[in-house]
C-alpha cells in the first residue's frame, strides 16, 4: 500500500485501542477481550492456530491476462484455503475505522443493508516475532445474493494493541463491468506481494506489484529487492536496506483530498515531497497539486507533463506516526 494511504489514515480509532483488556483461558483455546463501551471482541492468542507460510496466491506473477485473474478469483480450493483461517468473529461496523487505498470505495455507504454487514477477523494468525497478525474480513453484502469477501486486511498487533494494518485482498465490482482486484501472497519470509488489477474501458494493463515487510516495530513498510535509486512512473527515491530511504517525490491519486471542499483541485493527484527514515515516514511531508495533461482518448495522465503545483498541504510525522496535518 502506498505510503500517501499511511499518510490519510496513520490515526485509527479501532477497538483494539480500547480503554479495558482482559484475557481468558480454558482447555481448548485461548484469547484476548477487548473492551469498549460498544462492546468486545475476542482474539485468538492459541499459538497451535498459527497458519504455515507460504500463504495466498503464489503464482501472482503469472497471472497476467483477464481471464488468468478471474479464475483465481473463482478457484474453489483457494476460496477453501481461505475460509480455511476460520472467519468466526464478527465486529460490529461501527467499532471500526478501515483505512483504504486511493479511491476505492470505503466498504460501507448509506445502502447497506445494515443486517447483514459483516466484518469478521479469523481464528488463525501469523506469529511473527513478539506480533500476531490478524485477518480480518470485509463482506460485501450489497446487490449479491451472497455474501462474499471484498476486501481483507492484515493486522499486526502486539499484546493486543493494534500496531498497523494494509489491505492485502480486494474483489470490488463495479458499475458497468468495471471492477477491482488485489490478489496477495507471504512468503516463508514473511515478503508479502501485493498485485492490483483495474478493469475498465481503457485496454487492460497490468500493475506493477508491490511488496510490503514487517518492521521490529511492527509497522509494515515497502520491500524492494535491490538497493540503489528507484524509479518507476508514480514515484522515485533511495532504497536502503530494502526499504525508502531519505527523500522521494511521489505522484499519485490522494484519497484525502475532498474535491467537493476544495473545487479548484480538479482530480485528487497530488506532487509528494515526502521523507522516510528505515522504510517509515519522518519530518514534514508536503502535498502540492499535481499539474499533468491528459490522453484526450483514454483519459490517461501523461507522465511527461508533470510538474509541482501549489502547496495544498503539509503533515507532520515523528517515527512513522502522523502528529499534525495543516491544510494551506
Amino acid at each position: 500500500m502506498p505510503k500517501i494511504n499511511i499518510a490519510c489514515f496513520t490515526v485509527l480509532f479501532f477497538l483494539f485501542s480500547c480503554y479495558s483488556k482482559a484475557q481468558i483461558e480454558n482447555k481448548t483455546t485461548k484469547a484476548e477481550a477487548h473492551s469498549t463501551d460498544k462492546g468486545s471482541v475476542f482474539l485468538n492468542t492459541n499459538k497451535a492456530d498459527c497458519i504455515s507460510l507460504p500463504f495466498g496466491y503464489s503464482d501472482i506473477s503469472k497471472r497476467i491476462t483477464v481471464d488468468s485473474i478471474l479464475s483465481a478469483l473463482q478457484d474453489e480450493n483457494k476460496l477453501k484455503e481461505i475460509n480455511s483461517l476460520k472467519f468466526e468473529k464478527v465486529i460490529q461496523k461501527d467499532l471500526v475505522l478501515l483505512p483504504e487505498e486511493y479511491d476505492v470505495l470505503l466498504p460501507f455507504g448509506t445502502t447497506v443493508n445494515e443486517k447483514y454487514d459483516h466484518i469478521k477477523i479469523a481464528s488463525h494468525f501469523l506469529c511473527y516475532r513478539d506480533y500476531s497478525v490478524y485477518f480480518m474480513a470485509v463482506y460485501n453484502t450489497v446487490r449479491y445474493a451472497e455474501p462474499f469477501i471484498e476486501k481483507m486486511y492484515l493486522m499486526s498487533t502486539k499484546h493486543g494493541k493494534l500496531i498497523d494494518m494494509k489491505r492485502i485482498y480486494l474483489n470490488h465490482q463495479g458499475e458497468m463491468g468495471f471492477a477491482n482486484y488485489t490478489l496477495f501472497n507471504i512468503d516463508k519470509n514473511y515478503i508479502i506481494s501485493l498485485q492490483d488489477y483495474e478493469l475498465t474501458e481503457s485496454p487492460f494493463q497490468l500493475k506493477p506489484s508491490r511488496q510490503y515487510q514487517i518492521l521490529p516495530s511492527g509497522k509494515f513498510a515497502r520491500y524492494f529487492d535491490k538497493d540503489g535509486p528507484y524509479k518507476n512512473d508514480e514515484e522515485q527515491g533511495i532504497v536502503k536496506n530494502h526499504h525508502k530511504e531519505g527523500k522521494w517525490i511521489e505522484s499519485k491519486p490522494n484519497g484525502s483530498m475532498d474535491l467537493q471542499k476544495y473545487p479548484q483541485f480538479t482530480d485528487p493527484y497530488t506532487y509528494l515531497e515526502a521523507e522516510y527514515k528505515n522504510g517509515l515516514p519522518v519530518g514534514t511531508w508536503k502535498f502540492y497539486k499535481l499539474l499533468q495533461k491528459y490522453n484526450e482518448e483514454t483519459g490517461e495522465p501523461l507522465f511527461n507533463t508533470r510538474k509541482k503545483g501549489p502547496l495544498i498541504y503539509t503533515e507532520m510525522y515523528r517515527e512513522g506516526v502522523l502528529e499534525k496535518r495543516e491544510f494551506h
